[in-house]
C-alpha cells in the first residue's frame, strides 16, 4: 500500500527535510556525493588565505625561490577543485530535477485521487500551480540547506577555526557578536513564511483568472465581456503587485540587518587587527590572511540570513502542497491487485445485480473544496442536517445484459444516481457495488468495470487515434475501427484530412458536439466493460443518428453480455429499455417497461411523454 506523506498543515522544516530525503529513494548516494562535490569550492575559499600567509611570509623572509613553487601548487590544486565543483553541480541539479519530478508525480496522484466533487470545485490553475511552482520551491529546500546552507556554515566554521591560529582573542570576540547577523532573520520566520503563502495563493488567482479568460473566449465575445475580464484581471494582478512589495519590505527588512550587523563585524575586526599590525603584535602575512578571513565570515554571515529566509518561504509553499497532501482522497485499497478480469460480468453469481444502489443518502457539499483531514474515504454523514439530501434511502438493482433507462425532470437526480453508479461519487451513506465490489472500498478498482459517458464528453488534445485509446491503448487499429463504426463516427473521422491521425484542439472544440458524443461513445465501445453508463451521451445527435447508435450500442452489449444504463430526456431514446425508472425529487416514483408506464394517465412517465408528443411540430400544410 503507497503510505501517504505524515505532515502537517504548516509544514516545519523538521518534517518537511526527511519527507524531501525519503523522496529521493535511490539517487540519496549521489544527491550526497554531488553535495559533497559542491563543497570543493570551499577548499579553494581556505587555501586562498593560508597560500597569501605562506607568501607573504616568505617575502618578509627572503624566501624568494620557495613562491613559484606555492604558486603552482595552488594553480593545481585550484583547477582540480574547481573541475570537481563543476561536476558536483551537474549531479545536483540532475538529482534537484529527478526529485522534482518525484514530487509533482506524487502531487499530481494525490489531485487525481480527489473526490470528484471536491476536485471539481478546485481551480484547475490553482492545483497546477501547487503540483508545478509550489512543489519547486520547496524541493529547492534541500539544496538550500544541505548546499547552500551548509557550505557557508562549513566556511564559516573553517574561517573562524584558522582565526584562531591566527590570534584567538580577536576571533573569540568577532564569534561571539556572530548570531547578531541572523537574528532578524529567525525573529520574521513566520511572517516570511506567511507572506510567502499569500503571495502563491494570490499568484494563483491570477492565473486563474488568465486560465478563465483564455478558455472563455466565446462567451467573453458573445457578451462583449472582455473589459469586464480584463478589469478582474488587473484587481488580481494589483492585489499581487501590493503582496509583492510587501514581501520586498520584509526580504529588505531581513537583508538591511543581516548586512548592517556583518558589516560592523567586519569592519571591527578589520580595523583591530591593523591595530595589532601597527603595534607589531601581528606578523605581515596573518595579516594579509586575517583581511581575506574577515571577508570569509562577512560572506557567510550575510548569505545565511537571506538564505535562511528563503527556507522560511518555503515553508509557506509546503503549506499549500500539504494541503493537497493531507487532503481528503476517494477510497482506496492499494493492496489490491490492479485490473480485473475481462470477463468479470461471467464470473458474478446470476442472481447477483451486477450494478446496485443499497439505501443510498447523498447531498451535495456547498463548499466543496481541497479539504484538510486525517480521514481515507468520505463515508461520513451529510454535514449540513438542516439540508434537504438530493437521494434518501435510494434502492435500485440492475442485472447482467439488461437495458434500463432513468428519466425524470430536470433537478430530479437521474446524473447523481449515473455518476454514483460509475465510481464518480460517494454516498453519505449506504452501498454502491459494481461487480461485486463497493465503491467505498476501492473507487478505482470499482471503476474499471464501468464504461461511462457523459453529456459534455472530454477530449484531449492530441489525435483522435489517442483519445480512442485512452480506454484501451492495446486496442488494434481493427478494433478501433469497428467502435468507431458502431458509434457512427468512422464516416465523419475519415473525411477529417488525416482521418483517425487528425490532431484534436483543446477539449475537442474543432469539433461540432455531435462529433464529441459519438467519439466518446467509440471510446466507450472500445474499453467494452461490464457495465455501459450513458448521461445524456445522445443529446446533441439528430433523431436518425441517435436511433441507428442506440441499435448498435444494443447490439454489441447484448452481444458481451453487458449491462446499459442511459440517462434520457429524450424518451424516444429509451422505448426499447427492460425497466424505465421515472424518478421526481431523488425518488423513484415509477417503473416499468414503456407499455406498461404509459397505462396511468397521471404517471410522471406518461406526463413527460404526452409532453414530448405536444412538444413535436406539426407536419407542414402544402399548397394543392
Amino acid at each position: 500500500m503507497k503510505k501517504e506523506p505524515s505532515i502537517s498543515a504548516e509544514p516545519r522544516l523538521r518534517e518537511l527535510i526527511p519527507l524531501l530525503w525519503n523522496k529521493l529513494g535511490s539517487s540519496k548516494l549521489l544527491f550526497s556525493l554531488a553535495i559533497f562535490l559542491c563543497l570543493c569550492q570551499l577548499g579553494i575559499d581556505m587555501i586562498i588565505p593560508y597560500v597569501l600567509e605562506l607568501y607573504f611570509n616568505m617575502l618578509d623572509a627572503g624566501d624568494i625561490n620557495k613562491v613559484s613553487g606555492v604558486i603552482i601548487t595552488f594553480n593545481v590544486v585550484f583547477l582540480t577543485l574547481t573541475g570537481l565543483g563543476l561536476l558536483g553541480h551537474y549531479l545536483r541539479q540532475n538529482n534537484m530535477s529527478i526529485l522534482h519530478r518525484v514530487v509533482t508525480l506524487d502531487l499530481a496522484d494525490h489531485a487525481q485521487r480527489l473526490p470528484l466533487e471536491n476536485a471539481s470545485a478546485s481551480h484547475s490553475a490553482d492545483l497546477s500551480q501547487r503540483i508545478m511552482w509550489d512543489s519547486n520551491k520547496v524541493t529547492q529546500l534541500l539544496v538550500t540547506i544541505f548546499n547552500h546552507m551548509g557550505s557557508q556554515i562549513l566556511l564559516l566554521l573553517f574561517a573562524c577555526a584558522y582565526m584562531l591560529t591566527l590570534h584567538w582573542q580577536v576571533a573569540v570576540g568577532a564569534m561571539i557578536l556572530m548570531p547578531l547577523s541572523l537574528l532578524g532573520s529567525h525573529l520574521l520566520r513566520h511572517r516570511l513564511a506567511r507572506i510567502a503563502k499569500e503571495v502563491a495563493d494570490q499568484e494563483s488567482a491570477v492565473k486563474q483568472s488568465q486560465q478563465d479568460a483564455l478558455q472563455n473566449m466565446d462567451m467573453l465575445r458573445a457578451y462583449n465581456a472582455r473589459d469586464w475580464m480584463t478589469e478582474r484581471f488587473v484587481a488580481e494582478r494589483r492585489k499581487l503587485n501590493a503582496l509583492y512589495m510587501r514581501r520586498m519590505w520584509w526580504q529588505q527588512l531581513v537583508h538591511t540587518l543581516s548586512v548592517t550587523s556583518a558589516l560592523l563585524i567586519a569592519w571591527g575586526t578589520i580595523l583591530f587587527v591593523a591595530w595589532l599590525a601597527v603595534q607589531n603584535k601581528i606578523q605581515l602575512g596573518a595579516l594579509m590572511a586575517f583581511f581575506v578571513l574577515v571577508w570569509r565570515v562577512y560572506n557567510p554571515l550575510l548569505n545565511l540570513g537571506r538564505l535562511w529566509g528563503e527556507a522560511q518561504e518555503a515553508k509557506g509553499a509546503a503549506a499549500r502542497l500539504a494541503t493537497l497532501w493531507r487532503a481528503l482522497k476517494e477510497p482506496s485499497d492499494r493492496n489490491e491487485p490492479n485490473g480485473i478480469p475481462a470477463s468479470v460480468s461471467e464470473e458474478l453469481h446470476p442472481g447477483i445485480p451486477i450494478l446496485s444502489w443499497k439505501n443510498i443518502l447523498f447531498q451535495y457539499e456547498e463548499h466543496a473544496s481541497i479539504q484538510l483531514t486525517e480521514q481515507a474515504a468520505p463515508v461520513s454523514e451529510a454535514s449540513d442536517p438542516a439540508a434537504a439530501p438530493l437521494l434518501q434511502q435510494f434502492d435500485l438493482d440492475i442485472r447482467q445484459a439488461s437495458f434500463t433507462a432513468i428519466v425524470g425532470p430536470s433537478g430530479s437526480g437521474k446524473s447523481t444516481v449515473a455518476k454514483l453508479g460509475a465510481g464518480l461519487l460517494f454516498p453519505q451513506r449506504g452501498i454502491v457495488e459494481i461487480c461485486g465490489s463497493s465503491s467505498l472500498r476501492d473507487a478505482e478498482q470499482a471503476r474499471r468495470s464501468v464504461a461511462y459517458v457523459p453529456q459534455n464528453p472530454y477530449l484531449f488534445a492530441g489525435t483522435i487515434r489517442d483519445n480512442l485509446r485512452l480506454a484501451r491503448p492495446g486496442a488494434s487499429d481493427e478494433e478501433l475501427v469497428e467502435a468507431a463504426r458502431a458509434a457512427e463516427a468512422h464516416a465523419f473521422i475519415q473525411s477529417l484530412p488525416d482521418g483517425y491521425d487528425t490532431l484534436l484542439s483543446e477539449h475537442g472544440s474543432s469539433l461540432s458536439g455531435g462529433q464529441r458524443q459519438r467519439l466518446a461513445i467509440a471510446r466507450a465501445m472500445l474499453a467494452d466493460r461490464p457495465v455501459w453508463i450513458l448521461d445524456e451521451a445522445t443529446s446533441a445527435l439528430d433523431t436518425e443518428t441517435e436511433r441507428r447508435v442506440m441499435d448498435n450500442i444494443l447490439k454489441r452489449a447484448k452481444q458481451r453480455g453487458s449491462a446499459l444504463l442511459v440517462i434520457a430526456h429524450r424518451l424516444s431514446t429509451v422505448q426499447e429499455a427492460d425497466t424505465i425508472i421515472a424518478m421526481e425529487n431523488g425518488e423513484i416514483v415509477e417503473q416499468g417497461t414503456h407499455g406498461e408506464l404509459l397505462a396511468p394517465e397521471s404517471g410522471v412517465y406518461g406526463s413527460l411523454w404526452r409532453q414530448m408528443e405536444g412538444d413535436r411540430p406539426e407536419p407542414a400544410i402544402t399548397a394543392s
